[in-house]
Protein backbone atom coordinates (compact mmCIF):
# COMPACT_ATOMS: atom_id res chain seq x y z
CA UNK A 1 0.00 0.00 0.00
CA UNK A 2 1.64 3.38 -1.42
CA UNK A 3 0.78 6.42 0.54
CA UNK A 4 0.48 9.86 -2.00
CA UNK A 5 2.78 12.18 0.17
CA UNK A 6 1.45 15.93 -0.12
CA UNK A 7 4.72 17.69 0.04
CA UNK A 8 5.89 15.55 -3.03
CA UNK A 9 5.92 17.87 -6.50
CA UNK A 10 5.90 16.23 -9.84
CA UNK A 11 8.93 17.61 -12.04
CA UNK A 12 11.44 16.66 -14.89
CA UNK A 13 14.44 15.04 -14.84
CA UNK A 14 17.62 15.98 -15.57
CA UNK A 15 17.72 13.60 -18.56
CA UNK A 16 14.37 14.34 -19.76
CA UNK A 17 15.04 18.00 -20.11
CA UNK A 18 18.31 17.50 -21.97
CA UNK A 19 16.22 15.07 -24.24
CA UNK A 20 14.23 17.71 -24.55
CA UNK A 21 16.72 20.30 -25.55
CA UNK A 22 18.44 17.56 -28.19
CA UNK A 23 15.45 16.75 -29.98
CA UNK A 24 14.67 20.78 -30.41
CA UNK A 25 17.99 21.38 -31.62
CA UNK A 26 17.43 18.62 -34.42
CA UNK A 27 14.40 20.18 -35.76
CA UNK A 28 16.00 23.31 -35.71
CA UNK A 29 19.00 22.19 -37.59
CA UNK A 30 16.88 20.93 -40.16
CA UNK A 31 13.81 23.59 -40.35
CA UNK A 32 16.27 26.82 -40.15
CA UNK A 33 18.28 26.19 -43.73
CA UNK A 34 14.85 25.62 -45.53
CA UNK A 35 13.10 28.58 -44.05
CA UNK A 36 15.67 30.79 -47.04
CA UNK A 37 14.15 28.79 -49.62
CA UNK A 38 10.57 29.40 -48.56
CA UNK A 39 11.39 32.79 -48.90
CA UNK A 40 12.95 33.06 -52.00
CA UNK A 41 9.95 30.89 -53.96
CA UNK A 42 7.65 33.56 -52.04
CA UNK A 43 9.45 36.35 -53.87
CA UNK A 44 9.38 34.18 -56.94
CA UNK A 45 5.43 33.78 -56.60
CA UNK A 46 5.38 37.35 -55.86
CA UNK A 47 6.91 39.14 -59.07
CA UNK A 48 5.43 36.26 -61.40
CA UNK A 49 2.08 37.76 -60.42
CA UNK A 50 3.54 41.39 -61.02
CA UNK A 51 4.38 39.53 -64.38
CA UNK A 52 0.87 38.60 -64.70
CA UNK A 53 -0.25 41.80 -63.90
CA UNK A 54 1.55 43.80 -66.22
CA UNK A 55 0.80 41.53 -69.27
CA UNK A 56 -2.78 41.79 -68.24
CA UNK A 57 -2.92 45.77 -68.34
CA UNK A 58 -1.22 45.87 -71.54
CA UNK A 59 -3.60 43.43 -73.01
CA UNK A 60 -6.50 45.28 -71.70
CA UNK A 61 -5.09 48.57 -72.79
CA UNK A 62 -4.61 47.18 -76.28
CA UNK A 63 -7.98 46.40 -76.66
CA UNK A 64 -9.14 49.33 -75.44
CA UNK A 65 -6.59 51.98 -77.08
CA UNK A 66 -4.44 50.66 -79.32
CA UNK A 67 -1.49 47.88 -80.08
CA UNK A 68 0.80 48.20 -77.27
CA UNK A 69 3.89 47.37 -79.12
CA UNK A 70 7.43 48.76 -78.93
CA UNK A 71 11.17 48.11 -79.96
CA UNK A 72 12.24 46.82 -76.89
CA UNK A 73 15.87 48.29 -75.91
CA UNK A 74 18.05 45.54 -73.61
CA UNK A 75 20.58 48.00 -72.69
CA UNK A 76 17.92 50.44 -70.61
CA UNK A 77 14.98 50.07 -68.97
CA UNK A 78 13.88 53.48 -69.87
CA UNK A 79 11.52 52.11 -72.41
CA UNK A 80 9.86 50.04 -69.80
CA UNK A 81 9.31 52.95 -67.75
CA UNK A 82 7.78 54.17 -70.38
CA UNK A 83 5.03 51.61 -71.20
CA UNK A 84 4.53 51.30 -67.36
CA UNK A 85 3.24 54.56 -67.77
CA UNK A 86 1.69 54.39 -70.72
CA UNK A 87 -0.42 51.59 -69.03
CA UNK A 88 -1.20 53.98 -65.84
CA UNK A 89 -2.08 56.44 -68.15
CA UNK A 90 -6.30 58.08 -68.44
CA UNK A 91 -6.92 58.89 -71.77
CA UNK A 92 -8.71 62.02 -71.64
CA UNK A 93 -10.66 62.33 -74.57
CA UNK A 94 -11.86 58.57 -74.68
CA UNK A 95 -13.25 57.47 -78.41
CA UNK A 96 -16.26 55.75 -77.75
CA UNK A 97 -18.49 54.35 -74.94
CA UNK A 98 -16.92 51.13 -74.87
CA UNK A 99 -13.48 52.03 -74.70
CA UNK A 100 -12.05 52.17 -71.39
CA UNK A 101 -9.83 55.22 -70.68
CA UNK A 102 -7.72 53.71 -68.49
CA UNK A 103 -5.53 53.45 -66.15
CA UNK A 104 -4.78 49.97 -66.69
CA UNK A 105 -2.09 49.88 -64.17
CA UNK A 106 -2.16 51.43 -60.46
CA UNK A 107 -0.53 54.43 -60.59
CA UNK A 108 0.88 54.87 -57.38
CA UNK A 109 3.51 52.44 -58.55
CA UNK A 110 7.13 54.20 -59.03
CA UNK A 111 9.35 51.12 -59.44
CA UNK A 112 13.09 52.40 -59.89
CA UNK A 113 15.01 51.37 -62.78
CA UNK A 114 17.70 48.21 -62.79
CA UNK A 115 20.77 46.62 -64.21
CA UNK A 116 21.71 44.77 -61.13
CA UNK A 117 21.38 41.22 -61.82
CA UNK A 118 20.77 40.27 -58.20
CA UNK A 119 17.22 42.71 -58.68
CA UNK A 120 14.00 40.62 -59.53
CA UNK A 121 13.20 43.04 -62.70
CA UNK A 122 10.26 43.36 -65.19
CA UNK A 123 11.34 43.26 -68.62
CA UNK A 124 9.23 44.79 -71.75
CA UNK A 125 10.35 42.69 -74.66
CA UNK A 126 8.02 44.65 -76.91
CA UNK A 127 5.17 43.16 -77.02
CA UNK A 128 4.92 41.65 -73.40
CA UNK A 129 6.50 41.41 -69.81
CA UNK A 130 9.12 38.89 -68.87
CA UNK A 131 10.31 38.50 -65.67
CA UNK A 132 14.49 38.64 -65.40
CA UNK A 133 15.33 36.74 -61.75
CA UNK A 134 18.58 37.16 -60.10
CA UNK A 135 21.56 35.68 -61.59
CA UNK A 136 19.82 36.88 -65.12
CA UNK A 137 21.30 39.75 -67.16
CA UNK A 138 18.92 42.61 -68.23
CA UNK A 139 17.63 46.19 -67.84
CA UNK A 140 14.28 46.38 -66.50
CA UNK A 141 11.73 47.67 -63.49
CA UNK A 142 13.21 46.83 -60.06
CA UNK A 143 10.47 44.61 -58.19
CA UNK A 144 10.77 45.23 -54.38
CA UNK A 145 8.98 43.14 -51.84
CA UNK A 146 8.43 46.04 -49.40
CA UNK A 147 6.31 48.44 -50.77
CA UNK A 148 8.66 51.15 -50.89
CA UNK A 149 7.95 51.69 -54.51
CA UNK A 150 4.62 52.77 -53.53
CA UNK A 151 3.52 56.07 -52.93
CA UNK A 152 2.86 59.41 -54.62
CA UNK A 153 0.51 58.86 -57.78
CA UNK A 154 2.48 59.47 -60.75
CA UNK A 155 0.97 62.39 -63.12
CA UNK A 156 1.63 62.54 -66.63
CA UNK A 157 2.58 65.62 -68.23
CA UNK A 158 -0.05 67.19 -70.34
CA UNK A 159 0.02 66.25 -73.70
CA UNK A 160 1.58 62.86 -72.39
CA UNK A 161 2.13 60.57 -75.74
CA UNK A 162 1.31 57.08 -75.18
CA UNK A 163 3.73 54.25 -77.05
CA UNK A 164 2.66 51.75 -79.43
CA UNK A 165 0.13 52.60 -82.83
CA UNK A 166 -3.40 52.93 -83.33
Amino acid sequence: MTRDCPNRHAAFSLVEMLVVVAVIGILAALAIPNIGKVTEGSKRSIAKNLIETLNQAGRQFGHSQYDLRTAPVPTTAADDLLVLRTLQWRDPNPSGELNAPGPFMRNDWNPALSTDSQDYRAEWTGSSWRLLEPGTPGAGLKIVFDGSDLGTPYVHAPGFTPVGSR
